[in-house]
């Protein structure tokens, strides 16, 4: 949905912050629970939304200044 002043709002979006790997599997899971799932001809469970898990990484070695950071987008498209 795009408001008056072009800005890009998206329903049943959510950010969490997690600090280690099992919260981060856990926000996974979680979004995938909330897919929806219908039977279609080629397949008996098919995923019937989009799901893109987005992981930002923040990285400081202890005493220095320097601050690395990388993003990795996974995407399952529905019904695939």
């Amino acid at each position: 949905m795009e408001d008056t002043e072009g800005n890009i709002h998206l329903r049943n979006l959510s950010l969490t912050t997690v600090s280690n790997e099992e919260d981060a599997l856990n926000a996974l899971f979680i979004g995938d629970t909330n897919r929806m799932i219908a039977e279609t001809p080629m397949n008996m469970a098919s995923t019937r939304s989009h799901c893109i898990f987005t992981i930002h990484v923040t990285a400081r070695s202890p005493g220095s200044a320097t601050v690395r950071r990388a993003k990795l987008h996974i995407v399952d498209l529905a019904g695939s």
